[in-house]
């Protein structure tokens, strides 16, 4: 591609001296790379302003809940689906009304020793979103097949769906008490997300 097709590009995406780039050529310091990594900051922050013109680069506001679950793929979609549920909203009309925390095993990494490195992380989040979104919730779901908490239990606490039930709630306890400790006025629902996107409910 000439650079003459990238000057047409320049031109048609950011006519305004203020947003122009600067000359694309290697004298300048902005080759062919440079000026893609460009385009994509520049399309990004564009895309935005157009979208939200008024939204906050603070990220501050009112929000219902925080979500904490597991880094497995297989339940990003589930989850997505059971805070509309639980929100009283259906998936189509489910817009951006919660925050969101992901860690390997959910509320699980964020009380158990095996993980005590991350713990500090996560409730220093948890503050964080209490101050700047004003939840009014939090949702900690672990979920069934989760290979964190086999590392976290072992094997065989979870080699079944009773075992794997009672050492789950466990760490929900552990998590609930740990919330109510630090926020006493946030409400907390966990729970066991099955493959199925079903949830058993804990305490």
């Amino acid at each position: 591609m000439s650079d003459k097709i990238f000057q047409n590009i320049s031109s048609t995406i950011a006519p305004c001296a203020c947003c122009t780039p600067p000359s694309l050529t290697k004298a300048a310091g902005m080759d062919r790379r440079g000026f893609l990594g460009w385009g994509a900051a520049g399309a990004l922050a564009t895309g935005l302003s157009v979208v939200a013109p008024q939204a906050s680069w603070a990220g501050g506001g009112h929000y219902e809940s925080m979500l904490v679950n597991c880094i497995d793929p297989r339940f990003t979609t589930l989850s997505w689906q059971y805070m509309g549920l639980l929100q009283g909203v259906s998936r189509d009309k489910l817009e951006d009304n919660y925050s969101h925390f992901v860690m390997a095993g959910g509320p699980i990494g964020a009380v158990h020793p095996k993980f005590e490195a991350w713990h500090k992380t996560y409730w220093e989040n948890l503050d964080i979103t209490v101050s700047l979104h004003h939840i009014k919730r939090v949702v900690g779901l672990s979920h069934r097949d989760c290979g964190a908490a086999k590392l976290a239990f072992g094997e065989a606490a979870v080699a079944n769906k009773e075992s794997e039930s009672e050492a789950h709630g466990e760490a929900l306890a552990m998590f609930r008490e740990a919330v109510k400790k630090r926020h006493p006025k946030l409400s907390v629902i966990t729970g066991v997300m099955d493959t199925n996107g079903k949830v058993d409910l804990m305490g």
